[in-house]
């Protein structure tokens, strides 16, 4: 299922995306603040993909690949976003974004529309969001979304601050329309 908004056009991932998704792993910001200062491999970039796969196959949700629309009609590609099975009860909502496309609210843009997609098509209560301590930059995007923090979490080893975003408290339903 793909998304449009004014400036992004987002399809989900597909087993063609290896090289994009690569390319976005290694970026430097996002190698700075998502891979915990260390490049993956090819073999590493490639599993993840693998688990996106598998999450749209599983679950009927998974990650986007966000494309950004030109002046000139081209679309280029700035990232990924989309949802994560976290838990037995919660999915996790995530924005990676290439440092050339970080600041342009991009992510704002994006998760608006999953948001909306989760509480409209997902038999949740809440969405979920883990984050890096050193990661300001994705906590005040969260802090925009009107995702509220509920403190420090350990999960797989690494402790994020947890964020949640209740199906009441949801303001995308009513604005934006997937």
């Amino acid at each position: 299922m793909n998304i449009e908004t004014r400036r992004l056009f987002m399809r989900p991932v597909s087993v063609l995306d290896g090289d994009a998704l690569y390319r976005l792993h290694c970026d430097p910001l996002v190698v700075e603040l998502i891979m915990q200062g260390r490049s993956p491999t090819r073999e590493e970039s490639d599993a993840r993909l693998s688990l996106y796969l598998d999450e749209w196959r599983r679950y009927g949700y998974g990650f986007w690949m966000l494309y950004l629309r030109e002046s000139n009609g081209d679309l280029t590609f700035v990232g990924r976003a989309g949802l994560r099975h976290y838990d037995d009860k919660d999915v996790e909502i995530g924005c990676c974004l290439f440092g050339f496309s970080s600041g342009k609210k991009i992510a704002l843009e994006s998760l608006g529309p999953i948001i909306a997609y989760a509480f409209e098509r997902l038999p949740i209560v809440r969405l979920v969001s883990v984050i890096r301590p050193e990661n300001i930059r994705s906590q005040k995007m969260t802090a925009n979304l009107g995702f509220s923090y509920r403190g420090m979490t350990e999960h797989n080893g690494t402790a994020f601050r947890f964020y949640e975003m209740k199906r009441a408290d949801n303001p995308f339903c009513e604005r934006e329309k997937v």
